[in-house]
């Protein structure tokens, strides 16, 4: 699947629909009260921007019965799942740019096209922690859909993204005030999306300095299988055609989250968990606290608990509590002053109507301590506290823990702009809440007689069809990849150990200064009376002979290659090349051509699940051979040409451009052999640059790449391609002077 393809079918303007259209569904009296905030001028121009956007809603999510409607201002843009209706903050609407607002809701109106939801079960959705990795990782698949069907939108959506940046900052401050520390779940689903971004930008993963190491590794150990994920949706036409076919991407999607990614993200929400039963019985003591200051009899600290602490550590952990007591008592103080203006007016703050009886009776709930500000040894005693209570305390503190970090993970998604199709959760609380006879709400795709999302046996039969299809052209890749990958490993064994070899550092002796001794020269020294000042014992550090490398791999794919399976074991010796340098961060770039040049892999590009299924097009490619066809050609000499070009900017000490082809070149009209002769070609790029050139001629009858090249290898077995493509690698790296 190639990142954000162009699609010839998009229309040059964004479609109106007649007004009624737009409106036929708003809650006219709620957007009157929203609009009353605001002035005749600034209404007339959400009122104008709102038919805009409700426009692009209904062209991307393909649902003319979904409204957009007004939220409250500040309240943020989301899809509400229950009503299905879009809401949109009329402040951004006055306040944003509109390409900005553009982009936002045609990525509300992606979730309603491609998001769906319904078949996880309610039991994983319930676990904390997992509605927000599933949103983190949905965010992305909803972008990358809106980008690739609508491509005028990408520009926009890197606007959007800069526009939001600040929300992680919010997203912080909130959970310092409702749970007194950074959750790691929040920081790494954060990180997932700051890692799309990069990706999409075309830049290499580069970790945030600020996440904490057990949030780096989960990452680390868990972002291919994101990509993975975000990059599996339909295309545009593959959503028009089925809602079947929608829903198996999107569960596609769903099972590697599940089966990939939990496992290990699951284990930040386990330390979050003990994170917060510690901030559960901080809770407890501060209750116990203003008991013992209210005379009704609290007891302060368990003693079991004094018996474990230093008195720096009780002094510590008394002196936290106090100020969450006292913190808490004047945000409710400054509460009540904002609800009563100030001003007593009809008796005191607490003799009014719905405001608070007492600052103090809120402050009771108890306001999360830093954990930060807490000594590392003191928070491990008061876990081995907790651990050393009674069973059914134990207990009461998880479910307390657990519904304060669901509570917070609620907050998450719900101001997150992006957000999955309907809450699993959620809609199962409505329906069990519905009264006998009550008519529940349909999703919109099944309220109607004859749309896809009626599961007859047609249906089912071809939604069967279609998961085989999908299976196997995702594995096309793969496939190859598993019968090669001995191969794979075993190349990289042997090039790691060269470069290991290369990296070994040496120390050399005989200078007056540096930065250790030789003892034994030393003691030689002392024994001939040489004075320290005349030492030479003194060694330095022998800096390793290492070169950076980057590598261009050329592959005919004209149509002479769909013969004799040479394309099909070709693309396996690509696959090893690709995999290894990859895995060893050698900077490669895989080109195809036959009258013109096809980009798998860029140089400095990372490899992704969208490059690996990209690559298998080459199978495809040597097939257009009629009259007319691009694969008739063979354009050796200019694709050389350009392929040197490219690799000569890229700066590094080591290049080389292998050349995998089966025939002498055959000109296209397009570039003439005037121009483009190979040899003169040849020549000059070995007279103008420091690329060492290889040709690799694939199967019998390619005596003309030993003419060609300097250095080559004719009539290669077509088994044997990606056996002698590893060899050479192995010895252009190992023996670069001799090429």
């Amino acid at each position: 699947m190639e990142k954000f393809r162009p699609n010839p079918e998009i229309p040059r303007e964004e479609p109106t629909p007649e007004p009624e259209m737009v409106y036929h569904a708003l809650n006219r009296k709620k957007e009157k009260d929203v609009l009353a905030e605001f002035t005749p001028e600034q209404q007339a121009e959400i009122r104008q921007k709102q038919q805009t956007l409700s426009s692009l809603a209904y062209f991307i999510g393909k649902d003319f019965r979904i409204p957009v409607e007004l939220n409250q201002p500040g309240a943020g843009w989301h899809w509400d799942f229950k009503e299905n209706v879009i809401r949109i903050d009329p402040k951004d609407l006055l306040e944003k740019p509109m390409d900005y607002l553009r982009f936002v809701i045609s990525h509300e109106g992606g979730h309603r096209r491609i998001s769906r939801t319904d078949f996880i079960p309610l039991e994983e959705w319930k676990q904390p922690g997992f509605a927000f990795m599933m949103n983190a990782i949905e965010d992305p698949r909803d972008n990358n859909f809106v980008a690739e069907s609508y491509p005028k939108f990408r520009d926009q959506m890197d606007l959007a993204y800069k526009q939001d940046l600040d929300f992680e900052g919010k997203a912080k401050e909130k959970a310092a005030q409702k749970l007194g520390y950074q959750p790691r779940f929040m920081q790494a689903g954060f990180e997932y999306i700051k890692q799309w971004f990069r990706e999409v930008q075309g830049q290499e993963m580069e970790m945030s300095a600020d996440l904490p190491e057990e949030v780096k590794t989960v990452v680390r150990a868990t972002i291919e299988q994101a990509r993975d994920s975000w990059w599996r949706y339909p295309s545009r036409k593959e959503a028009d055609k089925s809602e079947e076919l929608i829903k198996k991407y999107a569960q596609v999607s769903y099972e590697i989250n599940r089966d990939e990614i939990w496992p290990e993200f699951k284990k930040l929400i386990e330390a979050d968990m003990e994170d917060q039963k510690t901030q559960e019985l901080l809770k407890d003591m501060q209750k116990d606290q203003e008991g013992q200051e209210g005379g009704e009899g609290g007891q302060g600290l368990p003693q079991e608990l004094k018996d474990k602490l230093t008195p720096e550590e009780q002094e510590a952990l008394e002196g936290a509590i106090k100020k969450a007591i006292e913190d808490a008592k004047k945000e409710q103080e400054k509460k009540a002053n904002q609800e009563t203006g100030g001003k007593d007016k009809e008796g005191s703050p607490s003799d009014q109507e719905g405001a608070p009886e007492s600052a103090s009776v809120e402050a009771s709930t108890g306001k999360p301590i830093d954990l930060g500000s807490l000594p590392e040894g003191l928070k491990q005693k008061i876990k081995e506290y907790i651990d050393s209570l009674p069973e059914d305390q134990q207990k009461e503190m998880t479910e307390k823990a657990e519904a304060a970090v669901k509570e917070f993970e609620d907050a998450l998604n719900e101001e997150l702009q992006g957000k999955l199709s309907d809450n699993p959760e959620k809609k199962a609380e409505r329906e069990e809440k519905a009264e006998p006879g009550e008519t529940k709400k349909v999703p919109a795709e099944k309220t109607e007689k004859g749309l896809p999302g009626v599961d007859t046996e047609e249906m089912k039969k071809y939604r069967e069809r279609i998961a085989k299809e999908l299976k196997k052209d995702a594995n096309v890749y793969e496939k190859m990849r598993q019968e090669v990958m001995p191969l794979i490993d075993k190349l990289e064994t042997e090039l790691r150990e060269i470069f290991v070899a290369r990296k070994a550092k040496g120390w050399k002796s005989g200078f007056t200064t540096g930065k250790r001794i030789d003892i034994k020269r030393r003691i030689q020294e002392k024994a001939k009376s040489v004075p320290a000042m005349e030492s030479k014992a003194w060694q330095k550090r022998e800096m390793p002979d290492e070169k950076d490398y980057a590598i261009s791999l050329l592959v005919d794919l004209s149509g002479s290659m769909s013969r004799e399976n040479k394309i099909e074991e070709t693309f396996k010796a690509v696959i090893v090349l690709s995999e290894v340098l990859n895995r060893l961060s050698i900077n490669l770039e895989i080109l195809g051509f036959n009258d013109r040049i096809y980009e798998y892999q860029d140089f400095g590009q990372p490899m992704s699940k969208p490059i690996r299924e990209n690559m298998g097009g080459m199978l495809e490619e040597v097939n257009d051979t009629g009259d007319t066809g691009k694969a008739q050609w063979n354009d050796d000499g200019w694709a050389l040409e350009k392929a040197s070009e490219r690799l000569a900017k890229q700066k590094a000490d080591q290049k080389f451009l292998v050349v995998l082809s089966d025939g002498t070149p055959e000109e296209s009209s397009m570039h003439p052999r005037s121009k483009y002769e190979l040899g003169k070609v040849i020549k000059k790029v070995l007279q103008e640059t420091d690329i060492r050139l290889i040709g690799l001629g694939v199967g019998r009858g390619t005596e003309h790449v030993g003419e060609y090249y300097p250095n080559s290898i004719a009539n290669v077995k077509v088994k044997e391609m990606a056996e002698k493509l590893a060899v050479l690698i192995k010895e252009v790296i190992a023996n670069y002077d001799n090429f």
